[in-house]
């Protein structure tokens, strides 16, 4: 109901509505007329909230942060459901809970493990949580650095084992709502790796943090050369340990 008479007729037609909640958009708003809990404004195609609708509707925040930050499996109304027996919890602290949970389940699925924690970087930024953010990008960037193995060819032009643009735009703003430098976001982000567990990677700790500075100023060239020379340590037996990146 909110979302209908917050915004206009299109929501009715979404098909995110069936895919995501298995409502038939059409039934429900035709439902909600028929109740007395919305009315369609004169001579337009929006809906507008009735007295009762008003009323039935009272305390929706929990099911928009739901909405906001959904995730299948993870974030959906469905995981969100609690037990009589456990504290009920809304906003940030239920989807927290929730992402936690989601980790506890997924931590033998790096992608999975990544995707959740994407999700988290996004809640953290969006609510300003600044210094748990910059936490949780570390652990994206070096997610998306993970490679145990790779081909014979693995060059940097070729490869999508690369730090994304949405990671290093987050960087760059975190840095500067921090008021750091990218010294010190290098400082941290050493210190992170080395506290992590140790995992086969084709990247070192040094190469890993180097890779993200190289991207920041679009070193190209630089890159290219440094994938190469991990590259290269592939024909060798041993690959040099990295740290484990996929939880905090």
């Amino acid at each position: 109901m909110y979302l209908l008479t917050m915004g206009d007729a299109s929501v009715a037609d979404a098909d995110i509505w069936e895919a995501r909640y298995g409502l038939q958009p059409q039934r429900v708003v035709a439902r909600f007329i028929r109740a007395g809990l919305i009315a369609p404004v004169p001579g337009g195609a929006a809906y507008t909230l009735t007295a009762t609708g008003r009323e039935q509707l009272g305390d929706i925040a929990p099911d928009l942060w739901i909405h906001e930050y959904y995730l299948p499996g993870v974030i959906d109304f469905y995981t969100a459901r609690r037990h009589f027996w456990q504290p009920k919890l809304t906003g940030v602290p239920l989807l927290e809970r929730l992402l936690d949970r989601a980790l506890s389940r997924s931590a033998g699925d790096g992608d999975y493990v990544a995707l959740i924690q994407r999700q988290r970087l996004r809640l953290e930024l969006d609510t300003h949580r600044d210094q748990a953010a910059v936490q949780t990008l570390m652990c994206v960037i070096a997610a998306d650095l993970q490679v145990s193995s790779a081909p014979a060819d693995f060059a940097y032009a070729t490869t999508l084992v690369k730090v994304g643009e949405y990671e290093l735009q987050c960087l760059r703003d975190l840095v500067s709502r921090l008021n750091w430098t990218l010294a010190d976001f290098e400082l941290a982000f050493a210190k992170w790796l080395d506290a992590q567990p140790r995992k086969p990677s084709v990247f070192t700790n040094f190469e890993c943090m180097t890779i993200v500075m190289h991207e920041l100023n679009h070193n190209v060239a630089a890159l290219t050369a440094l994938y190469a020379t991990a590259g290269a340590r592939l024909a060798t037996p041993s690959v040099t340990a990295s740290s484990e990146i996929l939880t905090q």
